[in-house]
């Protein structure tokens, strides 16, 4: 008897899982596409890349100081 019953309560869970997730997938929002971001101009080749445009030189430029114990590489 409660062979039978935790039987027929398993199944109906079962069906009652099956009808909610069908029924729920007919109401999903159509969602539109985001839209793309604008592309810059590329370069053709094996590697294609960007082509920013120049940017200005700095006003006062640091020159390079070895410091003791710094590997540069």
């Amino acid at each position: 008897m409660i062979r039978k019953t935790v039987v027929a309560i398993a199944v109906s869970a079962l069906a009652s899982v099956a009808f909610v997730s069908g029924a729920s997938a007919k109401h999903h929002a159509k969602h539109a596409a985001p839209a793309t971001a604008p592309q810059a101009e590329t370069i053709p080749g094996a590697n294609p890349m960007t082509n920013s445009p120049p940017t200005p030189a700095v006003a006062h430029p640091q020159g390079y100081a070895p410091a003791p114990g710094v590997n540069p590489m």
